[in-house]
């Protein structure tokens, strides 16, 4: 048996292409190691699977920065308006949330997850689950995909001989399948022999880094290597950061709304965002940081010191501010200083602003001098941080780097060396910032692929 097409991953990207490829009449067989369809979507969004944004394609552009342009044809070809009314045929209802995000009515990713299931069943797509691929090769216009049984999942990413670095970093390796797993040949119900399944054309969907704990161990970058590809630096995005200050654990689990955040290379400012952003043991994340954190890992991998500036109060001028704090002070002139800063400040950052202005915590506010006042007012409007490292791919939403754009058409996502070869979803060389443009981009990508094999 040859198939039309044969999709390799069964997340975003990967559903949306082979489903896409069955609507549209072809043949098409979707194989995924994993025991289940989906694994990584589950997790996105906490649970709740931020799926696209209401913006409109220019924001779409800019939010993947330089590398934007080259999804114009996809986001034409199946935009947000497309998606959203996609998943309301499906039966999955949306809502509309700050930022322009978009989310499941329910605020369960698995609704996302089975209507993605339920596309595929109804348009007939065969589907080989716990299935490992260890080579794809071409034998003229055919292509032989060699596959085994998973049957016992690696635990750990250690030891596969993937990723070699404390950071996360990421190095290809010439061994395509993962040691951890027990794998053996065995007869596939669809009767494929040798385990082989052979296909006019391959949609490579098989994600990137980010979550490996999920299936998303970079075999996609080795199998576009082998074909003569390209992959351009892989690292971790949309990823929290460590701190050098010791003190953010006395802060742990601390969310702030409507903040300022501005990140510093040396002494110049690189970039800013204004949201929620979160205290962790290690350091910082949230949506905030997450989205500045690819900027900032580009600057500290060229070796530059990089802090971070935190303005909690940034709908007030300095001037304005320091009344507040006059006023706050007079009223409560008899008051120990950490009673009334907590009626400033959320408590574990007035026990903290004692500690940095080492101020004495029972001292009279009527007491205060102004320098003191003038230190809390420094740190309220410019609390600053040293940024360290990010964290690594176990923790990072996305992945940055990936098959270079310059080997792909843009017009049907197929490959410019291996004519049959396509690629989909987190595995080309795109990230976007976190608010649904990253999943936009798979199913964006998804469809095109499907639609680009469809007509190749």
């Amino acid at each position: 048996m040859i198939y039309d097409v044969i999709v390799i991953g069964g997340g975003a990207s990967g559903m949306m292409s082979a489903g896409t490829a069955s609507l549209l009449g072809l043949k098409t067989l979707l194989i995924e190691k994993n025991e289940r369809l989906g694994k990584k979507l589950l997790i996105t969004g906490k649970g709740r699977c931020n799926i696209t944004n209401s913006g409109d394609t220019n924001s779409f552009i800019s939010s993947y920065g330089k590398n934007g342009r080259f999804l114009y044809r996809a986001l034409s070809e199946f935009s947000n308006e497309h998606l959203i009314n996609f998943f309301h045929h499906l039966g999955v209802k949306t809502k509309l949330e700050r930022g322009g995000r978009i989310f499941p009515l329910s605020d369960k990713s698995q609704d996302i997850v089975s209507a993605l299931k339920k596309y595929l069943h109804e348009n007939q797509c065969e589907i080989s689950l716990n299935s490992s691929v260890g080579t794809i090769t071409k034998d003229g216009d055919i292509f032989k995909i060699k596959v085994y049984p998973v049957r016992d999942l690696p635990s750990r990413r250690a030891g596969n001989g993937r990723f070699t670095n404390k950071d996360g970093s990421f190095t290809l390796s010439a061994n395509y399948m993962t040691p951890n797993c027990r794998q053996e040949p065995a007869a596939f119900s669809n009767g494929a022999s040798n385990n082989i399944f052979e296909s006019k054309k391959v949609i490579i969907a098989t994600g990137g880094c980010s979550y490996p704990l999920t299936g998303s161990t970079g075999d996609g970058y080795s199998f576009a290597k082998e074909f003569g590809h390209s992959i351009t630096e892989i690292t971790p995005a949309l990823v929290p950061l460590e701190t050098k200050e010791s003190f953010v654990k006395k802060l742990q689990g601390l969310s702030l709304k409507n903040v300022l955040v501005k990140a510093f290379s040396e002494k110049k400012e690189i970039s800013s965002e204004f949201g929620e952003m979160l205290f962790t043991h290690f350091g910082i994340s949230g949506p905030v940081i997450l989205t500045l954190s690819g900027t900032i890992v580009e600057e500290l991998k060229k070796g530059r010191k990089v802090h971070i500036s935190i303005n909690f109060k940034p709908a007030l001028s300095r001037e304005i501010l320091t009344k507040r704090l006059l006023r706050e002070f007079e009223s409560s002139s008899n008051k120990h200083l950490y009673n009334v800063l907590k009626s400033l400040l959320p408590e574990k950052l007035a026990e903290l602003f004692i500690d940095l202005c080492e101020i004495p915590e029972k001292k009279p506010v009527h007491q205060i001098t102004r320098e003191e006042r003038e230190r809390i007012q420094n740190l309220l409007t410019d609390f600053r941080l040293e940024i360290t490292k990010a964290r690594g791919f176990d923790e990072a939403i996305i992945t940055r780097g990936g098959i270079s754009l310059n080997e792909i058409n843009p017009y049907t996502m197929e490959s410019k060396k291996v004519k049959g070869l396509f690629f989909c979803g987190e595995i080309i060389d795109i990230d976007g910032i976190t608010g649904g443009y990253n999943l936009q981009e798979a199913f964006s990508t998804g469809y095109l692929a499907a639609k680009g094999a469809s007509k190749s």
